[in-house]
């Protein structure tokens, strides 16, 4: 095999992927590995990526000449010229040096950085959005935390140092006396991430009087094992205290997504992440709401609300879809 090839990785909070593909991206062409994201020091994540780019590359008979790019898109905020995540949220490090690390063993390879989330928006873009809608385009992730990127007039919204649509991190509840891991008090991510909904319900549950038995049940009654996947099951199964846990979710995400709108003016909204595998609890609320009432969250005429296919992989392939318009020199990547 002498074909040549990119290289895709997406960085998590909770999971690490990485794909190779031919150029052309052709779904039949894309081969992937994923772990889980390791955090025992600040060089476990890119140490990761070597063992997966390499597992990759050797079960496909491919050669490390025959790579012609590698694209690393990573939870930020990032510093895209040193090639580091910086005050990180959700990857149990501060500072996390990932271009040095992979470079010292694919030197060859040019290696582009991006925010997890403006690479997701690329991967819908490429893989998914239809024509009328790729202009003005945002993903929205809801997972470990909540991160976006965002197409306006058909460029990618990159900012100064590549942090442009970090939308987890807008202040959706100004006055919140709950902190993010970022250090600010009342982000988005606080209260509609996987991680913020099982923070609200385990400090809830001190001084609710709302029934909890449907939850603690699917526990076992151990409080410790509530995760963000319970309380959308025990929610699904009408269990009141998980119910009003997941309508502040949804409230919250209504806030966040008349703020985009607002700002971007945006024809699509695609959400993807693991809280999406229980999208037909979450969005039907806010599609309603928007299509009824949007005036309460959002001045602009409403976007589309839509589920991508790709819930778990489209950070890979957003990644993927990187690498590909930075060599074909695509105009929707600003020049940098």
């Amino acid at each position: 095999m002498d074909e040549k090839i990119i290289v895709g990785v997406d960085i998590g909070g909770t999971w690490i992927r990485v794909g190779i593909c031919t150029p052309d991206l052709k779904e039949e062409n894309i081969k992937t590995k994923v772990t889980k994201t390791l955090k025992e020091n600040e060089y476990s994540i890119s140490k990761s990526v070597i063992l997966l780019i390499s597992d990759l590359l050797t079960e496909n008979n491919i050669s490390r000449d025959q790579l012609i790019g590698i694209g690393l898109a990573s939870a930020g905020p990032l510093d895209v010229e040193k090639g580091i995540v910086f005050n990180n949220a959700n990857l149990g490090f501060k500072t996390i040096p990932l271009k040095e690390p992979i470079g010292q063993v694919y030197s060859k390879c040019p290696i582009f950085l991006i925010n997890d989330g403006n690479a997701s928006v690329l991967g819908i873009h490429f893989f998914e959005a239809d024509e009328d809608e790729k202009d003005n385009l945002v993903y929205i992730t809801m997972s470990t935390g909540i991160g976006g990127g965002v197409i306006c007039n058909g460029r990618l919204l990159l900012g100064k140092e590549g942090n442009a649509a970090e939308v987890g991190h807008g202040i959706v509840e100004p006055r919140s006396i709950h902190q993010c891991n970022c250090g600010a008090n009342g982000c988005w991510e606080v209260y509609s991430s996987g991680t913020g909904v099982k923070d609200r319900a385990l400090e809830a549950l001190e001084t609710s009087s709302l029934d909890a038995k449907i939850l603690m049940h699917l526990v076992d009654g151990d409080k410790s094992k509530i995760t963000a996947k319970e309380i959308l099951q025990a929610a699904r199964g009408g269990d009141k205290f998980s119910k009003h846990i997941v309508d502040s979710c949804i409230f919250y995400s209504m806030v966040g997504i008349g703020l985009i709108n607002n700002f971007f003016d945006c024809s699509s909204i695609y959400f993807g992440g693991a809280l999406m595998k229980d999208h037909d609890i979450i969005l039907p609320p806010i599609r309603e709401q928007y299509k009824a009432n949007p005036i309460q969250f959002t001045v602009n005429h409403p976007p589309e609300i839509k589920v991508t296919k790709y819930i778990n992989e489209i950070g890979l392939r957003g990644a993927l879809a990187f690498v590909k318009y930075k060599l074909e020199g695509n105009k929707i990547i600003p020049l940098s």
